[in-house]
């Protein structure tokens, strides 16, 4: 019997993963794991590949082999992206590394269970995909839940960890999944701990446990800085207006961006960064080379001045925010060196 091959993509990093582990534990429950699982992460020496793919199990019926965010496979660049002669070489040296990946596969053991994880969105037409489905493989899309399946996504995970969640805590979770999956789960893991005694949840305690997302409008804000600087005092006041919104929770949500910003300018952090999704990348990309590292730690530093000057009563949080904003955009409009 011919083990799986399959391809799993999707644009949520952590789903993916999920999704990558549970289907890793599935195919090498009854395996001894260092004897019949290997994993490979981002590689490109096809040579070592082909020799896991292609070594047959050892007292067992199958070898499990994980390929993480293989480099050979990328989704493909919107039309009119890029353009000329050195774009085509790309292209074309990319098709060549993902035929060599496809012909590594090709030839793998039929007693090789081989999984592909991806955490991209591949299009239909890709050339990964059709050459998966080639070579008699399974393609899975692991799709991020959105609108009103957001709130059911939530209770799902909740039941599977028998919780009872009040509608506040329901509330409340749903506003941290629509900015990350990941974070959902440990709320959910805090959840269950303080429940394991048979304390029941009310929306005081998930109130208590639960801190609130940070609103949408914190990182519109950041590309106003970047990209719009005419909207800025438009998205601030906009900002202020509600009432959820402390100056304490803009100062958090500021300094995560300008900490991202810093980690993925700095090469010795790139790698951390190799499985975020290709519109991130490029927002990171550009907004980290148009400030530049020097710039940006002397923002931080302001920051968490001003931080204390907020929390001391010496400065009005709103106020010196809306300065510090101000100033940030207009160092960028005028291209001062940090």
């Amino acid at each position: 019997m011919l083990e799986p091959l399959v391809l799993l993509h999707g644009g949520d990093s952590y789903l993916v993963a999920a999704a990558a582990q549970e289907l890793r534990d599935q195919l090498s429950q009854d395996l001894i794991w260092e004897l019949g699982l290997e994993e490979f992460r981002s590689t490109s020496d096809l040579e070592e590949l082909e020799r896991s793919l292609a070594t047959p199990p050892f007292l067992a019926v199958r070898r499990v082999v994980m390929i993480w965010d293989p480099p050979q496979i990328v989704a493909p660049k919107k039309p009119g992206a890029a353009g000329g002669a050195e774009s085509k070489r790309k292209r074309d040296g990319q098709d060549s590394k993902l035929q060599g990946l496809l012909g590594v596969l090709a030839a793998r053991a039929p007693t090789t269970a081989t999984c592909l994880v991806v955490r991209q969105v591949l299009p239909a037409s890709s050339a990964a995909l059709k050459g998966v489905r080639a070579l008699g493989g399974e393609i899975r899309l692991v799709a991020a839940p959105r609108g009103q399946d957001v709130p059911r996504h939530v209770e799902a995970r909740a039941r599977a960890r028998g919780l009872k969640l009040p509608a506040a805590a329901i509330h409340l979770l749903t506003d941290i999944a629509n900015q990350d999956m990941g974070w959902l789960e440990m709320e959910l893991d805090k959840l269950a701990l303080y429940s394991a005694d048979g304390r029941p949840i009310t929306a005081q305690v998930a109130r208590l446990l639960v801190p609130a997302a940070p609103p949408q409008e914190l990182y519109r804000l950041t590309d106003a800085v970047f990209s719009e600087p005419a909207t800025l005092g438009r998205r601030l006041e906009s900002l202020w207006s509600r009432p959820d919104v402390q100056p304490q929770v803009v100062v958090g949500a500021l300094a995560r961006v300008l900490r991202d910003l810093i980690s993925y300018s700095d090469p010795g952090d790139r790698s951390a960064w190799d499985a975020t999704p290709s519109w991130r990348a490029r927002r990171l990309s550009a907004q980290s080379a148009r400030a530049g590292a020097t710039r940006l730690h002397r923002w931080l530093v302001d920051l968490a001045e001003l931080d204390w000057l907020t929390r001391t009563g010496q400065v009005d949080g709103r106020d010196g925010l809306d300065l510090l904003l101000a100033g940030m955009a207009w160092e960028l409009q005028r291209g001062e060196s940090g």
